[in-house]
């Protein structure tokens, strides 16, 4: 005859939606950084053409914004020249996150494309959110 269990089989379940949601969390800070990291903030000494009048770098990095469930479609006009705002608020973002939660990280700046395609940024000639997306994923296999 079998023994009998020494703990309760469905409490492994908490176990393991507690790992889930602190390694989700864990990615989710590692992709935000490097995306933070590798986003191009407005230099026009390297640009081709003039900035346009009033032109203040950052806005594109202050716009990589972290959602939870479903994307967001709009941007600010916040600045963010160093990250640490972009990436305290996507932190706070990705604490509200539970097992199994899908994780958005986009920046919807008109230009975004642009960089993401490489062709726009000599600070990001291969893009970032790719580019990114392959760094971590090579980090944590």
């Amino acid at each position: 005859m079998a023994q009998g269990w020494d703990f309760d089989p469905s409490s492994f379940v908490g176990l393991v939606e507690k790992d889930l949601v602190k390694y989700t969390r864990i990615l989710g800070m590692a992709m935000l950084r490097e995306i933070v990291i590798r986003s191009p903030v407005g230099n026009p000494d390297l640009w081709k053409g003039k900035a346009p009048p009033g032109y203040v770098g950052g806005a594109f990095r202050a716009n990589n914004q972290v959602s939870i469930g479903e994307p967001i479609y709009t941007y600010t006009d916040e600045i963010d020249n160093d990250g640490q705002s972009t990436i305290a608020k996507g932190q706070a973002a990705l604490a509200r996150a539970n097992p199994y939660s899908i994780i958005y990280i986009q920046n919807n700046r008109p230009y975004a494309e642009r960089l993401e395609s490489g062709d726009h940024s000599k600070q990001a000639p291969e893009g970032i959110y790719a580019v990114s997306f392959h760094g971590v994923s090579q980090a944590y296999k």
